[in-house]
């Protein structure tokens, strides 16, 4: 029978690797949903400014001003207890499923605006 050091060690490296592929997979969407993003707010948000203008305001929020919004929300999501990790090994993950939340809700903003501007409310 293996010693219980061991079976720490063998559960603890499964779930590192665990945690960097999804990692992977949140980067991804984040990147995806940015690029989606940027492009809604450019073509559908209204205004005096230019499209140009609107997709690199858009830019800006979503790389710059969502991610430090996510990064600094992540402290204290990943405040929760997560199958008994320190805060270093959950502050990233936690950091970008807030993130990854972020750009949803903000997705779902966008839809909902190219939506109303169809029926021509907006």
């Amino acid at each position: 029978m293996k010693d219980q050091i061991t079976l720490d060690t063998e559960l603890t490296n499964d779930l590192t690797a665990k945690l960097k592929t999804n990692r992977k997979k949140y980067l991804i969407r984040i990147a995806i949903l940015i690029v989606i993003n940027t492009i809604f707010f450019g073509l559908l948000i209204k205004g005096t400014r230019s499209t140009t203008e609107n997709l690199l305001s858009a830019l800006n929020a979503n790389l710059i001003g969502f991610n430090l919004l996510g990064f600094l929300l992540g402290t204290i999501v990943a405040i929760f207890p997560y199958k008994g990790l320190p805060f270093k090994k959950k502050y990233l993950n936690a950091s970008l499923m807030t993130i990854l939340a972020i750009q949803i809700i903000m997705t779902i903003g966008l839809i909902l605006i190219g939506i109303m501007t169809l029926m021509g409310w907006y």
